[in-house]
């Protein structure tokens, strides 16, 4: 074996010792913070479009809600299990997919999201099977409910680029950096992307590094 060759080899281990540490340390909270993240912002927009009369209030009651998130689970989940009953259309979803995500365990989270997802309209029934696979990410079940998502990957669909995320984070559980890679660099390379995704995908490449097949 060549000198160079020795070393590219010593840099690839490095490297994926580095990605298992980030991932191990890192993993669950950014996942956490992206799923949050979406429904915040799908709660914002909503809000701007339904900005009269009760559903301008139950906008607000679900950003108050919301706002306790972090300080008292307990206290926001329980005003959004009641919003979820009560308020008015999109509220009481948004309320249900945020009230979901405060049960205590992950796998109780995503199955709650699974169960949830059938009662929705369509945009909100994606939501929240995307949701559930993130919260499943890092479980034994992963894979599998990530594959389950394929149908979401169309060009119509609007969290398809949600959903290339998860295949390249399952890729990376499973230690297929090469996949990976592939994925995030096609997300990086699409101009539909929402922004965060085009950062998140950059991110994960530049902590990937090129790759053997790059050398």
């Amino acid at each position: 074996m060549s000198d160079q060759a020795a070393f590219q080899e010593v840099d690839e281990a490095v490297r994926q010792d580095e990605l298992k540490a980030w991932w191990k340390r890192w993993g669950t909270p950014v996942i956490v913070a992206f799923v949050l993240m979406i429904a915040i912002t799908v709660a914002v927009m909503q809000y701007r479009k339904y900005d009269d009369g009760q559903k301008a209030a139950a906008g607000a009651a679900f950003t108050a809600a919301v706002s306790k998130v972090g300080q008292d689970n307990a206290a926001a989940r329980a005003d959004l299990e009641k919003q979820a009953k009560d308020a008015p259309e999109p509220y009481k979803w948004l309320a249900a997919l945020t009230a979901a995500q405060l049960l205590e365990k992950p796998e109780e989270q995503a199955k709650a999201l699974q169960e949830l997802a059938p009662k929705l309209p369509v945009e909100f029934a994606d939501l929240a099977q995307v949701m559930a696979a993130f919260k499943s990410v890092d479980t034994p079940n992963g894979e599998q409910t990530v594959a389950n998502l394929e149908p979401l990957t169309g060009p119509e669909r609007g969290y398809r680029v949600s959903v290339r995320e998860l295949q390249a984070l399952v890729a990376q559980r499973k230690g297929d950096n090469r996949k990976a890679r592939e994925i995030w660099t096609a997300i990086s390379r699409d101009n539909a992307a929402p922004q965060g995704s085009l950062q998140r995908a950059q991110a994960m490449l530049n902590l990937l590094g090129p790759g053997e097949e790059a050398k």
